[in-house]
């Protein structure tokens, strides 16, 4: 067994007998700005791992199954679980996971075509809600963006369009008023919500693991930060996925702060995405959700450009503000496990690979920042930021010791 940093224990490491259900977790709700388990004020820090459910960074070994033409492939078990692990040491709470949600238009996909359900796909995505529940780890699920979206449901019902090449087209707003297209798309939330996880019996409208639905990543029309996802959609999608899980969240996956949808009752949280971190912008964007009641999430931002200094204010900005509810930095990779030499790379220049020896001391130094954010935000807790970052093993136990 190889650890991320150094060597653990041996009680520390080995794993005990596998579940059978998820962990004990209980819903998150929601009062006014505050989100709450168990009736205490909770916030959502972690990551962005988009990978879990589909992945087109690794070619797994010949006879895996694998999608030349996207790349596409389903990431390891160990893989899904080391991520767990990695969030539990760095003091997260949650994860943004898109392809638990976002699995459409390829042969590896839930939907390879409209109607279409391919359970294999599942399995990966049960495997990572499964762990997930027994890490302790809440996910909060994008239903639109990577591998798979909004051109494959308009692609079905006719318009060739791509996003590669039309999205500036007009015609890409038919996503949100055509009404067979948004009746496809609810189908396929319905598919999601409706699944019983093989791993612990739970549907994912039950199961409190995930504890939000996002109408989609960054979602907007054909002029880039138009924001123009038109509020009575996201109303419709919003009241479909509560009336298929109740006791879900939901957030407004438009790209940065739409005020024509603060007044939408069934939306839970409104969210923006921070390239470059600006902290004039997120005070703009607090300030606005809070005049409504409701909590602001920074779902992605570069956690490793800029300078240290920014990054520190935005994370105290988060921390003192009561309408900050959680953030999630843009992204994280490990081992290819069950390959624990080897870190798997996306290659866009923000990829954080917890304990890579090849980090570099200003990388390190932002993981360890990071750190000191999810445990001030999770625990109410002051820790150093240059404490020691505690030690990963690969491959991780699939049923933790201790959380």
């Amino acid at each position: 067994m190889k650890f991320s940093l150094a060597l653990l224990s041996a009680a520390s490491a080995i794993a005990s007998p596998l579940r059978t259900r998820a962990a004990n977790l209980t819903p998150v709700t929601r009062n006014g700005t505050t989100l709450l388990v168990d009736g205490k004020p909770w916030k959502a820090v972690g990551p962005n791992v988009y990978w879990l459910g589909l992945d087109e960074n690794v070619t797994p070994p010949e006879g895996e199954p694998f999608y030349a033409p996207t790349k596409a492939s389903y990431p390891t078990k160990e893989r899904i679980t080391e991520v767990m692990a990695t969030v539990q040491a760095l003091g997260g709470t949650m994860i943004r996971g898109h392809t638990l949600g976002v699995s459409t238009g390829n042969p590896l996909s839930v939907w390879p075509e409209a109607g279409v359900v391919n359970e294999k796909a599942f399995d990966s995505i049960d495997w990572a809600v499964y762990q997930a529940g027994v890490y302790g780890i809440r996910l909060l699920v994008p239903l639109d963006y990577y591998h798979g979206g909004k051109y494959n449901f308009l692609r079905w019902v006719g318009f060739d369009l791509t996003g590669t090449r039309d999205d500036n087209n007009p015609l890409i707003q038919q996503f949100y008023t055509n009404t067979t297209i948004v009746g496809t798309f609810k189908d396929y939330i319905k598919t999601l919500l409706i699944h019983r996880n093989q791993y612990n019996n739970l549907t994912y409208a039950e199961d409190p693991t995930i504890f939000a639905y996002e109408t989609g990543n960054e979602l907007l029309g054909p002029v880039w930060g138009d924001m123009d996802s038109p509020a009575d959609w996201v109303k419709k999608i919003a009241q479909h996925v509560k009336s298929l899980a109740p006791q879900k969240l939901v957030v407004d996956g438009t790209y940065g702060i739409n005020k024509t949808h603060l007044s939408i009752e069934e939306v839970d949280i409104f969210s923006d995405h921070m390239y470059p971190v600006d902290t004039t912008k997120l005070q703009d964007d607090l300030r606005a959700v809070e005049t409504v009641g409701k909590p602001f999430f920074a779902g992605e931002y570069d956690w490793v450009g800029g300078n240290t200094a920014n990054l520190q204010s935005f994370f105290k900005i988060m921390e003192e503000s009561p309408a900050a509810c959680g953030d999630t930095f843009w992204s994280m990779f490990g081992h290819n496990a069950p390959d624990c030499e080897t870190y798997v790379n996306h290659g866009d220049g923000l990829t954080l690979q917890y304990g890579n020896p090849r980090n570099t001391a200003n990388q390190n130094s932002r993981i360890q920042l990071i750190r000191k954010h999810f445990t001030a935000m999770s625990q109410g807790k002051e820790i150093a930021p240059d404490e020691p970052l505690p030690l990963v093993p690969c491959p991780a136990p699939v049923s933790p010791r201790t959380r």
